[in-house]
């Protein structure tokens, strides 16, 4: 009868140990394995970056486009690009410099 006692406690026990190995086994993966809390966190925090990233991108090509239909539509436009960032002239005027 003792003998029959100790195997069911033996049994109790590894039961026990066997289902905290268990459940901190599943915590440990469920924080930090591959597909755990804290990657998808890390995931969400790069697609936020991301998306401001790519909202950046569409303001600057919103403004190359519009600079864009300034130069197929405005005369004026190319003259001043041409004088402000090329540093040209017409013919006959006449240049100072300023040292």
């Amino acid at each position: 009868m003792k003998i029959a006692f100790d195997t069911k406690l033996l049994k109790k026990r590894t039961m026990r140990i066997f289902f905290i190995v268990e459940v901190v086994s599943f915590l440990g993966l469920y924080f930090f394995g591959a597909g755990g809390i804290q990657y998808l966190t890390k995931l969400q925090e790069e697609q936020i970056e991301i998306d401001t990233q790519l909202k950046t991108v569409h303001d600057e090509v919103a403004i190359l486009n519009e600079q864009i239909e300034k130069w197929k539509s405005t005369p004026f436009y190319k003259e001043k690009i041409a004088r402000e960032q090329l540093q040209m002239a017409r013919a006959g005027d006449e240049i100072y410099y300023i040292g």
